[in-house]
């Protein structure tokens, strides 16, 4: 059984040109030892590892200077903390990594853009659990009500009529439903969230600036989190239109 963990980045006009959603797949063994080294750092950082809103890892909180790292000025211990949950990420090797990238100014339109990116990133993840011949199941960040509650019934309906495209796709490995949490109760979560988050900070406009780019660096130097097993950037030039309604 297959696991895996995935979270959004907003497309946001003039700031965030993407939509993002990306996920990472993990055996509960590779959980086991990743909660243990989130907790460890935890402990660091907030004098107690156990999970709470509190103990909370989100890496534009972290970088930004918000809620649970608000009092901490220093940006170099903040951009350490960053680099320690990279580490992390990139700690099990045999770890899967799926992103969907939707650019939605070269979209006919810019509705549904959730759906749309949901549906790529269900068909990636579907391909790399039948290339790993096991099963497997989504979790994600309870963090609006109305998309889990839309993305759980999408993934029914995917699942007895396959996905929507005129070239959908039958999904025969993934499993049961949608499974939703709030974030600050899994680290797993909180690696997913930190996943997406370093995805469309090694793309943005200001990658190579301080201090965005010593995490860029260490990123692409030192790990091999931008190394997709499956992935999908939509559209492009050659990109297929047309939605089965049927």
């Amino acid at each position: 059984m297959l696991l895996t963990y995935f979270d959004e980045v907003k497309y946001q006009e003039g700031l965030q040109p993407y939509y993002w959603i990306g996920g990472i797949v993990v055996t509960p063994e590779m959980v086991w030892h990743m909660e243990n080294a989130v907790s460890e750092l935890s402990s660091k950082c907030f004098g107690i590892g156990t999970l709470s809103k509190d103990t909370e890892f989100h890496a534009t909180e972290i970088f930004h200077r918000k809620r649970n790292f608000k009092g901490w000025g220093d940006i170099e211990k903040r951009i350490s903390v960053l680099l320690s949950l990279a580490d992390i990420l990139n700690s099990q090797p045999e770890m899967g990594r799926i992103f969907v990238r939707l650019e939605p100014a070269k979209m006919i339109s810019e509705s549904n853009i959730e759906d749309k990116a949901f549906m790529f990133f269900v068909e990636r993840v579907e391909q790399y659990l039948r290339a790993q011949k096991q099963p497997g199941m989504l979790i994600g960040d309870r963090d609006n009500e109305r998309v889990s509650k839309q993305f759980a019934e999408t993934l029914s309906h995917y699942r007895v009529h396959g996905t929507s495209y005129q070239f959908g796709m039958q999904l025969t490995h993934l499993i049961d439903t949608v499974h939703f949490t709030d974030s600050h109760h899994s680290r797993m979560l909180q690696l997913a969230d930190l996943y997406v988050w370093l995805l469309q900070l090694c793309t943005n406009s200001k990658s190579d600036e301080y201090p965005h780019k010593i995490v860029t660096e260490h990123v692409r130097q030192k790990t091999e989190i931008l190394s997709p097993k499956k992935y999908k950037i939509w559209p492009t030039d050659q990109s297929w239109y047309p939605v089965n309604n049927a």
